[in-house]
């Protein structure tokens, strides 16, 4: 018999097929990457990176425990770092750039949180290198320009403050007292540019307390509150603060809006923890035990039978709520959870998958966002959500200069929306900018875009260096 013709002979194809099966049981295993090492995805990696990221911001390094307040530094260390080496292994790995770009923008963020302006500024200027024309280049100019303005203010006015403040010192005047009270308050105000929430605040406190009739002394005391309240969102440090504006500038009225601000706070924290305590008095003991030893449990099995509905509406309000303390990282993880541990109230969960897109895109994490609403078309395709988050994702694309996705994205709105909608027109305006060719050579408007070509200027098109 013919083994080339029929089939394989059984004396050595034997081997043959254990080879061919061992081969295939190692590329399942182990990937198939160079040397056989496993290559996890460049997305992948990068959104891994963004997990220790995320949980590095998340943990609050202020504490009254001094024991604990260094446990929490370290952690938060241990996940910057980690962070920053897949960061850096997407660099390495990233040979056309454009994971490696946000991996170098990430890293910046991760040395300004650390005080390095220097290294910040490098691999904002590897951005530029990479890319020059790009969304991530804008953003990383503006960075490199921030950085070098504040620490020139910071170093200009601290000196004004300190030859100021030893004038007024020996030889008090109206002029000299202004001069040196602006001065640290302008310090204050670049250190919270740049970041550095701990030396703002150490220098919104000397500024009230060294100058504590100047008119810009309410402001500070006021400020110091807004850091902890609204950016680090540590609420326990952030309350005497607010505190101290009334107690210390009565009249001001700085006073009546902290005030104002305590009353909603206290209202709002106490509905999160009534909620939140609710929501656990409606979880399944019995099956969280079984989940903790490994059996599988359903998300419809994690709750007491007819208190789903219930659930899903506490972490609609949690969300809502964290929301309007502007803690949009805490209203995010609620609705992810909702998404995650109710995947069975298929509305609420589209709902709450849509949202974390809408957050991430509000406060200007494009590519998070796209990333949430594509969650939501793979999880929820039948989602009523559906055509807005199309659209918001081609926005999303538009805003990092991604004009061929965002292209496509206004495109696929138009052909699945019917009906006069709130963004149809706008979705054809830009569909029928991006189609013009205003210079006839063969490549349009969105193509010229992308590439940082001219569409005015034939000799300046995407193929001209190819």
């Amino acid at each position: 018999m013919n083994r080339f013709t029929y089939g394989f002979d059984l004396r050595i194809d034997r081997a043959y097929l254990l080879v061919l099966a061992f081969a295939f049981l190692a590329v399942t295993i182990i990937g198939c990457g160079p040397g056989g090492i496993s290559v996890v995805p460049l997305g992948a990696k990068l959104q891994n990176a963004d997990t220790a990221f995320d949980q590095a911001e998340g943990i609050s390094v202020q504490d009254d425990d001094p024991e604990k307040m260094e446990k929490n530094r370290a952690q938060q260390r241990e996940l910057y770092d980690r962070a920053m080496s897949l960061y850096s292994e997407v660099i390495a790995r990233d040979t056309k750039g454009k994971y490696a770009q946000r991996a170098h923008y990430q890293i910046a963020k991760i040395y300004k949180r650390r005080y390095d302006w220097d290294k910040a500024t490098e691999h904002y200027q590897a951005i530029v290198d990479l890319d020059p024309t790009g969304y991530y280049a804008n953003e990383a100019k503006g960075g490199t320009a921030n950085i070098r303005k504040n620490r020139e203010i910071i170093k200009s006015k601290r000196a004004e403050y300190q030859n100021y403040k030893a004038i007024y010192d020996s030889s008090p005047t109206d002029e000299t007292f202004n001069i040196a009270a602006n001065a640290l308050y302008e310090v204050a105000r670049a250190y919270e540019s740049l970041e550095n929430y701990t030396e703002a605040i150490r220098n919104f406190e000397r500024m009230v307390a060294e100058f504590p009739e100047h008119t810009k002394a309410a402001q500070a005391q006021f400020q110091i509150g807004n850091i902890y309240f609204y950016t680090i969102h540590n609420y326990k440090s952030g309350w005497p603060a607010y505190v101290a504006v009334a107690e210390k500038f009565p009249d001001s009225y700085e006073a009546s809006q902290a005030g104002t601000l305590l009353k909603q706070t206290a209202e709002v924290l106490t509905e999160i923890s009534f909620l939140k305590d609710e929501i656990d008095k409606f979880r399944n003991k019995k099956a969280v035990e079984y989940q903790k030893t490994g059996r599988k449990i359903t998300p419809a099995d994690m709750w007491v039978m007819g208190y789903s509905d219930q659930v899903v509406q506490n972490f609609q309000q949690i969300a809502g709520n964290w929301e309007k303390l502007r803690n949009y990282p805490l209203a995010i993880d609620a609705y992810q959870t909702l998404a995650r541990d109710l995947s069975h109230k298929k509305f609420a969960a589209a709902d709450a998958l849509f949202r974390v897109g809408s957050l991430y895109q509000q406060n200007g994490e494009y590519e998070r966002a796209i990333q949430s609403y594509q969650n939501l078309f793979e999880n929820a395709p039948e989602s009523v959500w559906r055509n807005e988050a199309v659209y918001q994702q081609a926005v999303c694309y538009r805003s990092i200069r991604e004009f061929g996705a965002a292209y496509e994205g206004f495109k696929a709105y138009m052909s699945i929306t019917k009906g006069d909608t709130p963004y149809l027109r706008e979705a054809e305006q830009i569909v029928r900018q991006y189609e013009l060719d205003q210079d006839a050579d063969g490549y349009k408007f969105y193509e010229e875009q992308e590439a940082g070509t001219s569409d005015q200027d034939a000799s300046s098109h995407p193929g001209m260096g190819s």
